[in-house]
């Protein structure tokens, strides 16, 4: 059986399903992965750029006496 699915997580979930069901769930299982992974990418795109703002706006702090 070639790989189905990018995630082990949503494999188990297909295999765990009855066999004379898995077609009915089929591509709402791959689409669930589909969003799953880009809300994971989202997440790192978003992550990054206010890292890098953050990076950008952060001014020094000088020492006092």
């Amino acid at each position: 059986m070639r790989k189905e699915f990018s995630t082990a997580f949503w494999q188990r979930a297909y295999d765990s399903l009855p066999a004379q069901v898995r077609g009915q769930y089929l591509t709402q299982i791959k689409a669930a992965e589909q969003w799953e992974l880009a809300l994971g990418e989202l997440i790192q795109v978003w992550s990054r750029a206010k890292d890098a703002v953050r990076k950008f706006l952060h001014t020094p702090r000088t020492k006092r006496a």
